[in-house]
């Protein structure tokens, strides 16, 4: 009976199979290791900041962009002859 130990690149777990018989003779499982209460804590609060700088950056990029909008917006409606194409009327009908 010749038994063939066979480990999961992935999870680091063991199988021993007959190769006579193809079943699985016995198994293992790889040994995970614990995290500190303390290091899963500092892990989340690292990405809870990541996730809140993020936040900041786009609400300061919509505020920039509706800020430039409203500039546009301002010197379109001061000055409609530099708008550039023709624009016609949404009424015109013909």
């Amino acid at each position: 009976m010749a038994i063939l130990e066979i480990k999961c690149p992935a999870c680091k777990a063991s199988i021993w199979v007959d190769q006579s018989t193809g079943k699985v003779v016995d198994h293992k499982s790889a040994d995970q290791q614990k995290v500190s209460l303390d290091s899963f804590l500092k892990a989340q609060q690292e990405k809870s900041g990541k996730w809140d700088q993020k936040m900041v950056k786009a609400k300061d990029d919509v505020a920039r962009r509706k800020q430039e909008l409203e500039e546009r917006f301002k010197q379109a409606r001061e000055h409609p002859e530099d708008l550039k194409g023709d624009v016609e009327s949404p009424f015109k009908w013909d």
